[in-house]
């Protein structure tokens, strides 16, 4: 049995959780937490949902710099490493909440139910973006051998 990856959008306030398929080829959005007791709900998931590995979004300004947001997440990854006993990736998280937002409209998600869900749909969209690099597809118009 293959393992999953969880995807997290990590926030001061609210903390959005993604997980992928057991072929860890798409993200779904899971579920949102609290801030405090976000490491417990983490713990909890990783377990339930035999996940092997986590991926959480690193903040960084569009010149790729890192700020206070990109410390607060460090500091997350570092209280999280100490309660799970999987690998922790790091993923460059610019234009996820974007991204999320537009798909919710496309998918014309009410306003007030994106407001719930963005965090999770954001984690979604980081996960995705990992997977997609971790298994690379053959150039398009020729088979895979």
């Amino acid at each position: 049995m293959m393992g999953r990856v969880l995807g997290v959008d990590y926030g001061t306030k609210r903390v959005g959780l993604a997980l992928s398929d057991q072929t860890k080829l798409l993200a779904s959005p899971l579920t949102v937490c609290e801030r405090v007791g976000a490491v417990g709900t983490i713990s909890a998931a990783v377990l339930e949902n035999d996940v092997e590995s986590i991926v959480v979004g690193m903040p960084t300004s569009l010149s790729g710099d890192t700020g206070l947001a990109a410390e607060n997440a460090t500091g997350f990854i570092s209280e999280l490493s100490k309660a799970v006993d999987v690998p922790i990736h790091v993923e460059d998280e610019r234009f996820t909440t974007v991204i999320a937002e537009r798909t919710m409209i496309k998918a014309g998600e009410r306003r007030q139910n994106r407001k719930k869900k963005i965090d999770s749909v954001a984690a979604a969209v980081i996960l995705q973006g990992y997977l997609d690099r971790q298994s690379p597809s053959p150039p398009i118009g020729q088979d895979a051998d």
